[in-house]
C-alpha cells in the first residue's frame, strides 16, 4: 500500500468545483491583484484569528520579512528566534538587515519556551547585541506558549512576532490564538499547509492599525498613492487567484482540522509503549491544528529506510539546526542541545485530512512491526 506525507491531490479533489467556479469568476471579471476577493480573504481571516487587521501578501516568507520592516527592524538589530524551525524565520530576520540569535527548544514541545528565548536574550546582551525582537515558530500546528512570551516580549521592550505558518486556528494554554497575540502573526498558505492556496500566499494579522497601515505599503513598493512611493517597499502583493481558491476552502477548513486531530489520535493510542517519543496534545483551552505529527527516536534514520521500503512516505523535520547551516556560520552561536537531538530523532509520519483508516493502520502496523522485530 503507497502512503503519501500528504495526500493533496484527493483533498483537493474534495473542493475542485468550487475552487474552479470562484478561479473561473475571477477570469471573467479580469481583475487579478489585489481587489474585492483579497479584502474578503483578509475579513475571513483577521475574524478566524481574532484580530482587528489581516493583509494579504505573496508568501509566509514575506509576511515575516515585511512584518518585521513594518516593526522598524532592521540594520544593526537582532531577533531572537528558534534553532529548531524551517529556514524561513531566520532568512526573513536577515532580509531586513538584522541578525538572528538562535534559542533553544523545550524538549516536551519543540517550541520555543519563556526560558529558552530569555537564556538567549541574556547571552545577546552580554555580548552587545541589541535584541530588538523575538520571533516565536508555532510549530507543527501546536502554539509556543504565548500568555509567558508576550510577558517577556513587554518586560524587556521587544516586539512580538509569530510564525503561525503551520498553526492556522491553534491556540496555547492560555487561551491565545495563533497570530493574534504579538505584534504581527504571520501565515503561509503554501498547498500543504492546513489551509492551502494554489502556489505561494501569504498573510499578517495585527491589531495594530500603524504596523496595517505600512504593511499595505510595504507590500506596493512602499506607495502612498499612485506613483507616489514614501519609502521602498517591494511587489508582495496576494493575487485574487489566490484569495478565491482560499475562500472557497475556508467552509472545509474545520472539518479538515478535526480529520487531522482524529488521525493524530489514533496514532498516539495505537503507538503509545513503543520506544519512541510521541507528540502530546496540550490540555485545554489549547488546541492543536496538527500540521505534522512528528515522532522522535535514536533510530529515526533506520525506521524511515523501512518505512519507504515498505512504500510509507515520511518526512525529517528537520535534518541541520539552524544555528549550524552553513549561511548561519559567521554567527558562531552555542550548542542548543534540545535542539541538535530535535534534529538527529524527528520524523513526521503521513498525515492529512484524506488520510484513509486502512492506510493509517497500515503505517502503524508498519512503525510496530519495525520496533517489534
Amino acid at each position: 500500500m503507497l502512503v503519501p506525507l500528504v495526500d493533496l491531490a484527493s483533498q483537493e479533489a474534495s473542493t475542485a468545483e468550487a475552487v474552479l467556479a470562484a478561479v473561473a469568476e475571477v477570469a471573467r471579471e479580469s481583475a487579478f491583484v489585489l481587489g474585492a476577493r483579497v479584502e474578503d480573504f483578509e475579513r475571513w481571516l483577521a475574524r478566524a484569528c481574532g484580530a482587528e487587521h489581516a493583509v494579504g501578501v505573496a508568501s509566509g516568507t514575506d509576511a515575516l520579512e515585511l512584518s518585521l520592516r513594518a516593526l522598524g527592524i532592521g540594520a544593526g538589530d537582532a531577533v531572537v528566534t528558534p534553532a529548531f524551525s524551517f529556514v524561513a524565520a531566520a532568512e526573513a530576520i536577515c532580509a531586513t538587515g538584522a541578525r538572528p540569535v538562535f534559542c533553544d527548544v523545550d524538549p516536551s514541545t519543540l517550541n520555543a519556551s519563556e526560558k529558552t528565548m530569555r537564556e538567549a536574550l541574556d547571552r545577546a546582551r552580554a555580548a552587545g547585541i541589541r535584541v530588538r525582537a523575538i520571533l516565536p515558530v508555532h510549530l507543527f500546528g501546536r502554539c509556543a506558549p504565548l500568555g509567558p512570551l508576550s510577558v517577556l516580549a513587554a518586560r524587556e521592550g521587544v516586539a512580538l512576532v509569530e510564525d503561525a505558518a503551520q498553526a492556522l486556528g491553534a491556540r496555547d494554554e492560555w487561551g491565545r490564538w495563533a497570530g493574534a497575540t504579538g505584534d504581527a502573526g504571520c501565515f503561509s498558505f503554501f498547498p500543504t499547509k492546513n489551509l492551502g492556496a494554489w502556489g505561494d500566499a501569504g498573510a499578517v494579522v495585527t491589531s495594530r492599525a500603524d504596523t496595517a497601515e505600512r504593511l499595505r505599503r510595504l507590500r506596493s513598493h512602499g506607495a502612498v498613492a499612485r506613483y507616489v512611493h514614501a519609502e521602498f517597499g517591494r511587489n508582495s502583493r496576494l493575487d485574487a487567484l489566490q484569495a478565491a481558491v482560499l475562500l472557497a476552502k475556508t467552509s472545509h477548513l474545520p472539518g479538515w482540522q478535526q480529520a487531522r486531530a482524529q488521525a493524530a489520535s489514533r496514532y498516539g493510542a495505537a503507538l503509545e509503549g513503543l520506544p519512541l517519543v510521541l507528540p502530546s496534545g496540550p490540555a485545554a483551552p489549547a488546541i492543536h491544528v496538527w500540521h505534522a505529527f512528528v515522532i522522535r527516536t535514536e533510530r529515526r534514520d533506520a525506521l524511515a529506510e523501512w518505512l519507504k521500503k515498505h512504500d510509507v512516505e515520511t518526512r525529517v523535520y528537520y535534518p541541520v539546526p539552524l544555528h549550524r547551516q552553513p549561511c548561519f556560520a559567521a554567527l558562531d552561536e552555542p550548542a542548543l542541545p534540545a535542539a541538535e537531538e530535535a534534529c538527529a530523532t524527528a520524523l513526521a509520519l503521513p498525515l492529512s485530512p484524506s488520510l484513509r483508516p486502512d492506510q493509517q493502520s497500515y503505517v502503524i502496523d508498519r512503525v510496530r512491526t519495525f520496533f517489534d522485530a
